[in-house]
């Protein structure tokens, strides 16, 4: 056999165990897809687990920033919630969790809330978007106002995650 056959049966081989072993590497993922379709927005959590839901209060009109973790089970655990007025639907009662008011805001602190899913209705006056490690991802850049929305994290493996970059940055123009 010649030295250019040799090599290149070795480079397949070489690839073909990369792609297997790559198989075996599972990723968690956050993702946000409309409530019957498929995932638009997919956010690898290489640099932890912990990430914030922010959104304007729809009566308050206000912010309110709810602080999650992905949970090793891929769960949504919900531990605190920071927000600058009381009103409609924001938490106030000791039983909640520990509130602190810490430079005009209230801190909602120790919750412990845990979620399979997180279901959304998106309206895009509520400036809703989720904050991960410095980057923010506003839903109206991904979806349409009234677009029903689901929040979840899943594993993925690495060639699923190439699968969606290529998918959205080469067809989707993402």
């Amino acid at each position: 056999m010649t030295r250019k056959i040799w090599w290149s049966i070795i480079s397949v081989l070489g690839l073909s165990i990369i792609l297997m072993l790559s198989q075996l590497i599972h990723i968690p993922v956050l993702t946000v897809s409309e409530q019957q379709g498929e995932e638009v927005l997919i956010i690898p959590l290489f640099h932890g687990r912990d990430f914030d839901y922010q959104y304007l209060h729809s009566v308050q009109k206000t912010p309110v920033q709810e602080h999650f973790t992905a949970t090793p089970d891929n769960q949504l655990l919900l531990t605190s919630t920071t927000y600058e007025s009381f009103g409609v639907g924001l938490p106030f009662v000791p039983e909640e969790g520990k509130l602190h008011h810490i430079n005009g805001k209230y801190l909602l602190s120790d919750l412990k809330r845990k979620f399979d899913i997180i279901n959304i209705g998106f309206v895009d006056l509520a400036q809703q978007e989720l904050f991960y490690h410095g980057q923010e991802y506003r839903f109206r850049d991904y979806f349409l106002s009234g677009t029903k929305l689901v929040i979840k994290v899943k594993d993925y493996t690495v060639p699923e995650l190439l699968r969606g970059y290529i998918r959205r940055v080469y067809i989707d123009g993402k």
